[in-house]
């Protein structure tokens, strides 16, 4: 009996021993397997009853076949949904707790949220998964979790989030928002994915401890809305502000464009006095377009409105449109010299995109107003005194030898008040063409190298004032023609050195009148005048006109061998240039394009005044010379062990040039000019040029035909001149160009100074002009030289990384004053900045000092001081 009890005792341990021994194989297998498998995931279907596991461990995964038995039951517990998970460390299994940790870097990826985290805990009875903070290798860096969900990033100190009820609390929480970040000590996720937050910040600094942030109590998220806060107030450098606070708030978290109001800035005005400018309402009307009404006022009276609209639609347009209206009220109303005036623009945009059409391109710009310049902020505006308007159409096709252009264009002058008009302006063109053009192998010969160009231009013209723009006799004062030009050249070589390129340009016109002059007899005051009236004669008419060119130019090589130390040689090159040309004289009764005059016994043109003229009077056959001149030097290495020699330039360029007219009868010689530039150092370069006068001058100070050297004794008279010198120094170590800081630094916004370049710790450039007009003294009989030399200075520097210090001014010496000077300081404060900008003397004397955050969310939150340039010459 007892050794039947011991067998079955042995049997029992031996059955257990072989059920825990093919448990252990088959875990064993399971795990080689599969583990290749990168997901986990639990699957409840009532349907098939279907449970699928998968454990991925080091980028090795364990994967459970899929148990397509019916009996099987899935635990009430089971997560419901698919999730995905890997890490770079290790997988551990607690099958008490049925719990899994994961460790290292750990990318969680289920249903509604996305996690990367060095440390994960999923446990999968109750559902929830635990994410926490940890120390890298060394100790020194937090690794903190996060969370991603609805394409916003969350980092975390701490998560702990539930599968079931789709909960989570987390701690130390920060998220960019589309205009800042948001940080909180503790929030509950919801299910509906609102946060509850408590001891929450927002601000645009991207810091983890931010150096300014409004301060909420208590707040609700809510996605893709706006947050809806209680009590709130603003606190810089961590001391509380509760002054400037509210007991509740709304704030903007919307990816979209949404409208709202915008704070006004505060400052002080010389002439209107203290002001609340650009205060008003932004209207997001929708995706494509958006509306900003704005407006000031000022303390002594003045008051301005502004209506300012964007739009765009992707690949099809976009564009802009503002207009502005201003009373100003300069000086007290009780004073004597108190003055009012009005002032208006209206400024726009529109431009076709050119995905829309590759061929032809639309656009349209818009600039007029009147006293603009007495509310402009920016300095250029002051000297401006004219506006112009353009809408223009633009069509090329690739491949085409056409193009064509069509414009309507307006400038008015805010001086005279008088507007010129184009209604319209067209321009055909053709490309050059070559009809005898041989293709294939072969040179062309010089008749097959004849081309030519066409291009085609009408208008129709219009000057009058804005106050009589609109009366019906303006048809009548319309300018209009059409005017064709037609140039054909071709080149060949002569003598195998001898470069000629022959041309003739013919140009007609097409006018629609001309005008004739009529002798009249008036009797006034018993007195008989003669007067000259001009007759319009309406008649198509075709004045045409066309001239002869026959250039020659040359290269002379010359080399002066030297070698005397390092001097090997240096190497001259001539380009002389010979050129005839010839123009009839199209004012005699053959052309029929001028009148007689019996009154004064003169020719005049039938087209003086019209758009295009008419053709020029006076034969013309002038021969022009050129000398371009090149000097090179050539010098021996400093090195022995190096055989190649280093060139050098002497002068870049100098150029000696004249011209003799054939047809004219006395003056036949054109001024002497001399024209040359080069470089003296790396970074510093000459420019200079003359002019000189063969001819003497009378008493009057008339030039006769009476050469220098006959009276003189010399080729030429020393008639102007002119020397430039323009140099810059940097660092050799090339940088890249910086972001352009934010446009207030300039406030007058000087395209010298065009951005703020923290790359290159400083830069300095110099310009140097004289001017010398030699000019005859009628009083004293004698030649008088006028002088006049500036020096201008342009430098900037950084003395951090966060520094920026620029400087720029113009000395008169002859006056041995200062003309202008600006100094401008800025500091970038990382989410703040500090900017500084004065001019100390002249019309433009003013000042500036600013700091504020960047950001435009909180606009006006900033302290500004300063001193704007007197205005009261403009009124």
């Amino acid at each position: 009996m007892n050794n039947n009890k011991n067998n079955i005792l042995i049997t029992n341990n031996l059955q257990n021993f072989v059920k825990y021994f093919f448990t252990i194989i088959f875990l064993f297998v399971f795990t080689h397997i599969f583990g290749q498998q990168d997901s986990l995931f639990v699957k409840d279907s009532i349907k098939n009853n279907v449970i699928t596991d998968t454990l991925p461990i080091n980028n090795v995964s364990d994967t459970t076949v899929n148990d397509t038995a019916q009996n099987n039951i899935v635990s009430p517990d089971a997560v419901d949904q698919i999730i995905n998970y890997s890490c770079n460390d290790s997988i551990l299994f607690s099958f008490s707790e049925e719990k899994m940790f994961l460790y290292g870097r750990g990318d969680i990826l289920a249903k509604d949220m996305e996690l990367k985290s060095a440390y994960v805990e999923i446990g999968t009875k109750d559902s929830y998964l635990y994410s926490k903070s940890v120390s890298d290798s060394s100790g020194e860096h937090i690794i903190k979790p996060v969370l991603k969900q609805d394409n916003e990033d969350f980092t975390v100190s701490s998560l702990k989030y539930n599968f079931r009820t789709k909960k989570a609390l987390v701690k130390d929480v920060k998220t960019k928002m589309e205009q800042g970040y948001l940080h909180s000590d503790i929030a509950k996720m919801q299910t509906n994915k609102e946060f509850h937050i408590k001891d929450g910040k927002f601000t645009t600094c991207d810091l983890d401890h931010p150096h300014y942030y409004i301060k909420l109590t208590k707040a609700k998220k809510i996605p893709n809305k706006h947050i809806i806060s209680g009590p709130m107030y603003f606190v810089i450098a961590d001391i509380p502000l509760y002054i400037i606070g509210l007991p509740f708030g709304i704030l903007p978290n919307q990816k979209h464009n949404s409208s709202g109001l915008i704070i006004p800035e505060y400052g002080e005005e010389k002439q209107r006095g203290f002001f609340l400018r650009n205060g008003g309402y932004f209207w997001a009307v929708n995706d494509y377009i958006n509306v900003a009404v704005l407006g000031d006022i000022y303390s002594r009276g003045s008051w301005g409105l502004t209506l300012r609209s964007n739009f765009k639609k992707l690949y099809k347009y976009s564009g802009n449109i503002e207009l502005k209206y201003d009373f100003i009220q300069t000086g007290e109303r009780i004073l004597i010299d108190s003055k009012t005036t009005n002032a208006f623009s209206v400024n726009g945009t529109f431009n076709q995109d050119p995905k829309a059409n590759p061929n032809g391109t639309f656009s349209v710009s818009l600039n007029y107003g009147k006293n603009f310049q007495l509310t402009s902020k920016n300095i250029d505006d002051y000297t401006k005194t004219s506006q112009s308007s353009n809408i223009s159409y633009r069509w090329s096709k690739p491949g085409s030898i056409f193009n064509f252009s069509a414009n309507l264009r307006g400038t008015h002058n805010s001086k005279s008040q008088e507007f010129n008009l184009l209604l319209p302006s067209l321009s055909f063109n053709v490309k050059r063409q070559t009809p005898f053009k041989k293709f294939g192998t072969g040179t062309n010969k010089w008749y097959q190298k004849i081309g030519y160009t066409l291009s085609v231009d009408a208008k129709n013209s219009l000057t009058t004032t804005d106050t009589t723009i609109f009366d019906k006799s303006n048809f009548n004062k319309m300018k209009n023609g059409l005017k064709y030009s037609l140039p054909v050249s071709t080149s060949f070589s002569l003598l195998n050195y001898i470069n000629v390129s022959p041309s003739m340009n013919f140009t007609g016109r097409i006018y629609t009148s001309y005008i004739k002059h009529r002798n009249i007899i008036l009797v006034n005051d018993n007195q008989i005048i003669t007067a000259i009236k001009n007759d319009t004669i309406h008649k198509i008419t075709f004045p045409f006109d066309f001239n002869f060119s026959f250039p020659l130019s040359t290269k002379i090589y010359g080399i002066f061998n030297i070698n005397k130390g390092r001097v090997q040689a240096i190497r001259h090159v001539m380009s002389p240039s010979l050129s005839f040309s010839y123009r009839p004289d199209f004012s005699t009764d053959f052309w029929g394009y001028y009148g007689y005059n019996n009154s004064d016994s003169t020719y005049y043109s039938y087209y003086n005044g019209y758009l295009y003229g008419g053709p020029q009077g006076g034969k013309s056959g002038s021969i022009n010379f050129s000398l371009g001149n090149n000097f090179e030097m050539k010098l021996k290495s400093k090195n022995d062990t190096v055989t190649e020699s280093k060139k050098i330039k002497l002068i870049d360029n100098l150029n000696i040039g004249t011209s003799y007219n054939l047809a004219a009868e006395k003056l036949n010689f054109s001024n002497i000019s001399i024209r040359g530039n080069t470089k003296l150092l790396k970074n510093i370069s000459l420019t200079f040029g003359a002019d000189f006068d063969p001819y003497i001058r009378d008493s009057l100070g008339t030039k006769v035909n009476t050469f220098e050297w006959d009276v003189n004794h010399r080729i030429a008279r020393f008639n102007s001149g002119r020397i430039g010198l323009s140099g810059s120094l940097k660092p050799k170590k090339s940088q890249t160009k910086g972001d352009q800081i934010n446009s207030d630094f300039y406030y007058y916004q000087h395209p010298e100074i065009p951005y703020a370049d923290f790359d290159i710790p400083w830069n300095l450039s110099a310009n140097y002009n004289l001017n010398v007009i030699n000019k005859f003294d009628i009083a004293s009989q004698l030649y008088v030289k006028k002088i006049t030399q500036t020096v201008s200075l342009n430098g900037n520097f950084s003395l951090t990384k966060n520094w920026k210090i620029t400087a720029r001014t113009n000395y008169d010496i002859v006056a041995q004053k200062f003309s202008y000077a600006q100094f401008s300081v800025y500091r970038d404060l990382h989410c703040w900045e500090m900017s500084f900008n004065v001019i100390p003397f002249g019309t433009l004397k003013s000042y500036s000092f600013r700091i504020n955050i960047k950001s435009s969310v909180f606009k006006g939150i900033e302290y500004n001081k300063r001193k704007e340039w007197d205005k009261s010459k403009l009124f």
